[in-house]
């Protein structure tokens, strides 16, 4: 029997959180490019441009250093602060898109 879910990606919930903590708290600005928000982070224009989808995607743990460096915040205290807001929502858990 084939697998129903093999055209579908694993997106994991602390991904999508972490990604829509960032979206939601830190890229707020609509007259703000990709790219000036990549200048402003140092990462690419399609790291932010991933990050801003509806499901996130699997940010590595050095762009995420990297994000938060440049935003003059501690990767521990950023964990806390997606906690505070999405804790109800992240466990180990994924679901297929």
């Amino acid at each position: 029997m084939a697998d129903k879910n093999t055209n579908k990606s694993k997106v994991y919930f602390s991904d999508k959180y972490v990604c829509k903590f960032i979206s939601e708290e830190w890229l707020t600005s609509k007259d703000t490019s990709a790219r000036k928000y990549g200048k402003i982070y140092g990462v690419n224009y399609h790291v932010i441009e991933k990050i801003q989808q509806e499901n996130g995607y699997n940010i590595p743990l050095s762009t995420l250093s990297t994000i938060c460096f440049n935003h003059g915040i501690k990767l521990s205290d950023f964990f806390k602060l997606v906690e505070k807001k999405y804790g109800e929502f992240l466990n180990d858990s994924y679901e297929y898109k």
